[in-house]
């Protein structure tokens, strides 16, 4: 049998101390104070329903938000009268009260008050003896068929043969809040002692209701070259930036050298960036440098590595031709997807990768 996880019940409500009508004052009932309804993964009371004091929970289930039918009427014809369905909060117990001498009239008598000092009105009260029920009422969905994950229908030990009779029902609704509540109670085949069966669906105050957002295309790489340069955020590396990087790194990373997509073919808007690079060529006669092109992770590895090996070239030969470089200053490498910088899941570390750097020889 599973154990109750909440805190022991401590005093009964102010309002509930004294004997609660039933038919022998040695057997009274008194119904105990509600505890806090715990977090979802754990066992609790519900906020607003009380449980008999000495009574604990066997079996635990909560929803935050489903759509649950509760019957608040009797069976004509074997067909429920009044049968609602709520959306929200569904709070599933089942409680065991180990005193084999209390009756489920006990019970139903004490829960009746309990629930009405609670703020809640009896809508419906019936019993299986009364024929106000059928005789497998429990067997009706809200009891049997959603019983909590992992529960044994041997847990909930519904009655057989003339215990069946001695099953009791309630239902109700709480005057202020949008709260309801039903509690069958039955004697456990298994302990022969009284079960109490709850279900409380409490309404959202707020609409619960999930918005859709509009489809967002796929990041892509530009391809169109105005794009490219439109979508490029530049750097603008001076001379310094670039000559403190290779004097403290040993290389530096260039961005601003762009390239037309899926080709070694340079882009006019990289001049400055060509320039600053022979600017600190010029300025340092003794430089000699690696230049390294590197590639994101999108296409096959050794087309990649082909390609970045042909943009750094590309690099040397503008390099050498447009600006009077020494070519045996410049050695060209490519690195392809090798050496990314940035996540290759999205296009901002992509564009990332993407990128030549200068390593100094």
């Amino acid at each position: 049998m599973l154990h109750d996880n909440t805190r022991p019940a401590g005093q009964p409500l102010k309002s509930t101390r004294q004997a609660i009508t039933c038919l022998s004052a040695a057997l009274c009932l008194a119904v105990a104070p509600v505890t806090t309804l715990a977090e979802s993964e754990e066992a609790g009371d519900h906020r607003l329903v009380p449980r008999i004091d000495g009574s604990e929970i066997i079996t635990y289930d909560y929803d935050e938000f489903n759509e649950v039918t509760l019957t608040f009427g009797p069976v004509e014809d074997g067909e429920f009268t009044d049968e609602r369905t709520f959306e929200g909060a569904h709070t599933e117990l089942t409680y065991l009260l180990d005193r084999p001498d209390v009756s489920t009239l006990q019970v139903k008598r004490a829960y009746t008050q309990g629930l009405e000092e609670a703020g809640f009105e009896i809508e419906f009260a019936g019993s299986v003896r009364n024929d106000d029920l059928g005789r497998r009422f429990h067997r009706h969905d809200s009891f049997d068929r959603s019983r909590p994950r992992g529960v044994s229908v041997h847990t909930l030990g519904w009655p057989r043969g003339d215990n069946r009779g001695d099953m009791r029902f309630i239902a109700a609704s709480h005057a202020d809040e949008p709260v309801h509540a039903t509690v069958l109670m039955y004697i456990n085949r298994r302990e022969e002692a009284p079960a109490i069966r709850v279900n409380v669906m409490e309404e959202p105050e707020e609409d619960m209701s999930l918005t859709m957002a509009d489809p967002e295309p796929a990041e892509t790489q530009p391809t169109d070259r105005d794009e490219i340069v439109a979508t490029h955020e530049r750097e603008d590396l001076s001379a310094d930036d670039i000559t403190e990087g290779i004097i403290s790194e040993g290389r530096i990373a260039v961005r601003d050298i762009l390239f037309e997509f899926d080709s070694a073919e340079i882009i006019a808007e990289s001049a400055d960036a060509l320039d600053t690079i022979a600017e600190v060529l010029a300025e340092n006669e003794s430089l000699e440098l690696l230049i390294v092109g590197h590639t994101d992770n999108v296409g096959d590895f050794e087309y990649n590595l082909n390609l970045s090996m042909e943009r750094a070239q590309a690099i040397a030969n503008r390099l050498e031709n447009d600006h009077d470089i020494d070519g045996d200053r410049l050695q060209s490498a490519g690195a392809g997807m090798m050496a990314p910088v940035a996540t290759n899941r999205n296009e901002e570390g992509r564009s990332q990768n993407r990128r030549v750097e200068l390593v100094e020889l």
